[in-house]
């Protein structure tokens, strides 16, 4: 196969964000193939081949989509493919190995593509969920990060609101959807946390992250290449949950300008972390 050089495009097929993207692509007249890795294996086939002294993989991938020759690959758009599904009725243990042995195979050839951009990395999207790591990293450029706490000790908590003043939050580690009987599903929001809960037992359980509340507004910024585009987000209701996500679409957005490096950092400025 000798194609010209594609996009490949991994996401759900369902992701409003991607077909936004693939608009402008077409427009564009640049050419990509998109696909969901989470059809492989049961509906997408993959073979590649390492040669001696190779520096990339070829091969293909075909599917349902148009196929795609691996060495015409030149960039990668990773947007939220959904996970590797294995027939109805599979044992667990079957399941396990299916899927683990789907991320390391067709993940891995990817990631082993030379000369190939991603937008973004699986390993840094990988990095940057590790909220503590993200935070250390932050401050290492300079950023203002709040008074941040991870433990799982209770009286550690107690100590640590006194410190800041007696006010608190709470946001999960990882990105969490909680499954309720009663109340379905939903994502688990950063919280104030109340001082009677300060040493609840339950914080022995596992890691936990807290940190000094900072009243202010959410900014959202998105760097594409050496751009950097923020915006403001307010909620209709003020006095609505700390999380702005938990405003849902009752919010409204300003573009705000951003300082370069070798202005003053506005003292009000901190780093949160997603």
């Amino acid at each position: 196969m000798n194609e010209p050089a594609r996009i490949l495009v991994l996401t759900h097929d369902d992701d409003p964000t991607a077909d936004v993207v693939l608009s402008m692509l077409n427009v564009r007249g640049t050419p990509f193939v998109r696909c969901d890795p989470g059809n492989f294996p049961m509906a997408m086939r993959m073979t590649a081949c390492l040669g001696t002294g190779a520096g990339s993989w070829r091969g293909s991938m075909t599917g349902a989509f148009r196929g795609i020759d691996l060495g015409s690959v030149r960039a990668v758009y990773y947007r939220r493919p959904s996970e590797f599904r294995v027939p109805d009725g599979t044992a667990k243990h079957d399941r396990d190995f299916v899927t683990a042995q789907a991320r390391h195979g067709l993940s891995g050839v990817l990631a082993g593509l030379a000369e190939v951009t991603w937008l973004n990395h699986p390993g840094a999207m990988a990095d940057a969920r590790m909220k503590p790591y993200q935070l250390a990293v932050a401050a290492r450029c300079g950023l203002r990060a709040p008074e941040t706490l991870v433990t799982n000790d209770p009286f550690a908590v107690r100590e640590f609101a006194i410190q800041v003043g007696g006010r608190i939050i709470t946001k999960s580690l990882a990105t969490m959807i909680t499954v309720d009987d009663d109340l379905g599903s939903g994502v688990l929001y950063t919280a104030e946390v109340a001082e009677e809960l300060w040493s609840d037992p339950g914080i022995a359980v596992t890691a936990h992250l807290f940190q000094e509340l900072v009243d202010g507004v959410d900014v959202r910024m998105t760097v594409v290449g050496d751009q950097v585009f923020a915006t403001e987000i307010h909620p209709t209701n003020p006095d609505g949950p700390i999380d702005i996500r938990a405003h849902h679409e009752d919010v409204s957005y300003v573009p705000v300008s951003v300082p370069s490096p070798s202005e003053p950092r506005r003292s009000s400025c901190w780093v949160g972390c997603g």
